[in-house]
Order: structure tokens, then sequence, then C-alpha cells
């Protein structure tokens, strides 16, 4: 069978693996392809993606799309465009010769230190720049870093590239860069969606270095011959830089229009909203959340998370398991789980096992159990963790009501926690919301396809790319009784996050 219509394919390079999705103009996905991200972790803290190894693998999944898709009756002549989304922060730099120099940390390689003031900016000057949160995991101080490490190889440096921007290259022949994925490099201006030039003099990085901040979902280029020949793409088949890989999965959940909150869950969580202008220091309670340009033209996000989402469950259960963990005993944890009382027998947890995220803000500090007694059990312990969650959840929902003026009302989820069913009758229980889980599969893959698509000019407009029609959702409501007993326990499950005043 032919295609019907054109085909956009959406290209989500994240921290674990490689994904290709192809998808119709409704959101339908019609074919995938994968391949792993590999990272090269090394002594004190060092990891560092292989980037010799994704450009072999990029093309190799591009080539087994491109076969799966000809098997289905779509031929390469039917791809109207190519999105491409990354994890941000990460760089690699180029000679002048276009060879790759030095290494290409991950967003978590911990080698650098908190460098704002170093530039110096205030918090608040920082932030209404930048529009990010003050933290040290930012491009411009992994910069400053390896300057200050008296590498050689730093001063040979004729390009700096971002990970997209990188496969963008190598697909194109054309450097060009995103304004959602620069600005989570720090060194952009995100009022002016341009690179910030007190940034780059404080930082001693050149203009020139840097690839142009294109428009959102604008065209960088063309598959160029080589690539074509390598994947079996058409060349020319025009290849959207289409940014940071987060807001290209709320997209792919059809976040595009103010008042609409997504909660993402994998080994991190994320919630994100919509506004229709970057707010400033202030308005963001002193620089609380990320506030930078969306995947889509005229749109910002507002954007918190907790470094340790799904991957504290993960921990209690690895640790609740024993040595030897197999699934049928994960099984029984999470159905002791469900089986425990609301509130977990007391048990609390506050699950900062890496640092809390916003809204406190507070890299280092660690989590903590409390209310243990004779009575409690894996399960009150693994729920007191589901529970937590939640809480952080329930705290920031309100924080995003209250900057944006925009009620809420009902949260859609995305990510693997979202098939969490405890979790997800716990949050719509605390939350009083009903919760949304649209039925998509690879939400940035599918999202950074739906850039394409405006890019290439098969949409008229992001709303009407948000649309979806074939993505449908499927609706958790609160469980009335459920929702009185959490009523109750609401100022407990908040009480970790109360030291910024809004709990």
């Amino acid at each position: 069978m032919r295609a019907s219509g054109p085909v956009l394919i959406g290209i989500d390079l994240g921290t674990t693996n490689l994904k290709a999705v192809a998808a119709g103009v409704d959101g339908s996905v019609l074919a995938m392809a994968r391949r792993p991200m590999r990272v090269v972790h090394g002594a004190a803290g060092a990891s560092d993606f292989d980037l010799a190894a994704l450009e072999g693998d990029l093309a190799a999944m591009l080539r087994d799309l491109v076969e799966r898709l000809a098997a289905a009756g779509h031929p390469a002549a039917s791809i109207a465009g190519i999105g491409v989304a990354s994890i941000g922060e990460a760089f690699t730099g180029l000679d002048a010769d276009g060879n790759r120099i030095g290494p290409c940390p991950t967003w978590f390689d911990r080698r650098t230190a908190p460098g704002r003031a170093a530039l110096g900016l205030s918090g608040a000057e920082w932030f209404d720049i930048t529009g990010m949160v003050d933290d040290d995991i930012y491009t411009v101080h992994r910069l400053r870093w390896w300057r200050e490490q008296g590498e050689e190889w730093f001063g040979r440096v004729s390009h700096w590239l971002m990970v997209a921007d990188y496969a963008v290259w190598r697909m194109t022949g054309v450097m060009a860069a995103s304004p959602s994925l620069a600005a989570r490099s720090g060194l952009a201006d995100r009022n002016a969606l341009d690179w910030s030039e007190r940034i780059l003099s404080a930082a001693g990085i050149a203009r020139d270095s840097l690839p142009p901040i294109l428009p959102a979902a604008a065209a960088a280029g063309g598959i160029s011959d080589a690539f074509a020949a390598a994947t079996g793409l058409r060349a020319g088949t025009p290849v959207i830089n289409a940014g940071h890989d987060h807001p290209c999965a709320g997209f792919g959940c059809g976040l595009a229009d103010p008042g609409q909150v997504i909660d993402s869950t994998g080994t991190s969580e994320a919630m994100k909203t919509v506004v229709a202008a970057p707010l400033g220091f202030a308005e963001v309670g002193g620089g609380l959340y990320d506030c930078y340009p969306h995947v889509i033209p005229g749109r910002w996000l507002l954007s918190g998370h907790i470094p340790s989402g799904g991957g504290l469950l993960d921990w209690l259960t690895a640790l609740l398991s024993g040595p030897d963990p197999v699934a049928e005993t994960t099984a029984r944890l999470w159905a002791m789980a469900e089986a425990a009382p609301p509130g977990a027998g007391g048990v609390q947890i506050e699950p900062f096992l890496s640092g809390t995220g916003q809204p406190l803000n507070q890299r280092d500090r660690h989590g903590m159990m409390a209310g243990l007694s004779p009575a409690a059990g894996a399960g009150e312990i693994l729920r007191a963790g589901v529970e937590a969650l939640a809480g952080w959840v329930s705290v920031n929902l309100a924080l995003f009501e209250r900057v944006t003026g925009h009620p809420v009302p009902e949260l859609i989820l995305t990510g693997g926690g979202a098939r969490n069913a405890l979790s997800n009758r716990i949050k719509a229980a605390l939350l009083n919301r009903p919760l949304l889980l649209p039925q998509a599969e690879e939400t940035a893959g599918l999202g950074a396809a739906l850039v394409a698509g405006l890019g290439a000019g098969v949409f008229a407009s992001a709303s009407e790319a948000a649309r979806r029609p074939a993505v449908l959702c499927r609706e958790v409501r609160p469980e009335p009784a459920l929702v009185a007993t959490y009523a109750a326990l609401h100022p407990r499950l908040t009480q970790a996050w109360r030291d910024v005043g809004h709990g």
C-alpha cells in the first residue's frame, strides 16, 4: 500500500537510546527504529557521549527506518521533512577541517562546578538573559571548566556544536542551532533568540565559533548526497533542528498552548507548561523555574524537574528486592505497595535521591525516610516513595497556576512512569484532577516529526500539528474516596517543600 500523504520523521537522540519515528500528518506512527546511545564512563564522575559511534548508528538506524517504510508502501520520496531533537547541555568541538576535538560530556557529567558568578552576573541577570535556573550543568560552565584544565585541544576548536546541531551537520553539511537547545547551553539570550554578547564576552567564547540560531521549526538544510547514499533517504529532503528533547516530547503530547501542563516521568520527572512570552526572574518566584523557548514559534516553556523521579522508585525496588532481584519480586513489591494504606502507615520519604530539583533548587540536598515502625513493610516504604513524588507534582502544579494565572483542569502524563497504575491513581487523587495519557509511542520523536512538518510547510500552525487526531488519550479519573483520604494527607505529603513558602 502506498502512502496516502506525506511522511514525517522525528529523530530523538536521548540519554539511553537513539530513536527514529516515522509518522503521518495525523500523528499515526508508521514505523520506528532505534539504536543504543553509547556513553563512555571514566573516573571522577566523567561521562561522555560517544559521537564516533553516534555517526554510524544514526545512519544505520535511518537506513533501517527507510527500509521499513518502503516495505509498508511509503517510499523515500514521500518523506516531507526530518526533525532532529536531542538531550541538552552536551556539546562537542570541531577543528577547522570538521574533525571532532575533545570529549562530548553528558548532561549528567559531574566534573563542572557552578559558574554563574564567575561570569559577573547576578542571579536575576543570569535568569533574565538565559531563562535558566542557576545550576552548573549548562554548556557555558563546562566550556569554562575545560579551558581551565589547560587541555591543548581546547585552543584548536573552531566550532562548538550541541548534539542535535552535530547530527544536523552530519546529515546536511550545515551548522545551525535551534532556540530551545541553544537556551540549554546558557550562552543564548532567550529574548533576542540569539547568542548573548554579554555572556559570550564574559565566557571568552567567540561568536563565530557558534552556529547561527535559526527560528523555531526553520529548515536548516537538505539531506546531503553522501548521507542519502548511506541511508536511502532522498537527497535534499528538508532537515529541521527541532531542538531540546523535553519540549519536543511535550509537543508530541499536544503541548502547544497556555493552560496545558505535562508531567513526564522517566529516570527524572519533569513538568512543563506553555507561556506566550518569557517570564522574568521576579515573575517566576525569584528564578524558581526554567523559562525558555519552546520548539514552536511564539511560545516559551515554564519547566521544572526533580532528578530522581522514576529513578527513586527504581532505587527503592532494587533496595527492597535484595541482592538477586527478579521480575517476580518487583511485581510482588508493587502489589504490596498497592495493598498498603494511603499515607503508607506513617512512613514518609523526602524524594531527593539526586538533589531536590524545582522549586527548592538544592542540588546537594539528600533524601530522608521517617516514620518507620515495626508495622512498616516493604509495601509501605515503596508506597511512601510514590506518594512523595505525587506531593512534588502537587506543589509544582499549584506554583505553575500561580505564576501563569492559568487554572489547570487536567494533567497530561507521558514517559515510562505514565504506565504505573498505582502512581496514576495516587496523583489523580492528590491533585483531584483527571489525568490524560496520550497513547503515543516515543513522544519526543513524534514531537520532532511534527516540528519537521511545521518546517516543511505540511502544517499551517503549531496548534494544527498538535491536534494529532490519530493519538487517542486514556483518562484516569480521581476516585472520590481516595480524594477525601489524600486531602487530609496533603499537608504531610508536601511538607518537604514548605521551606520556600509555597507548600
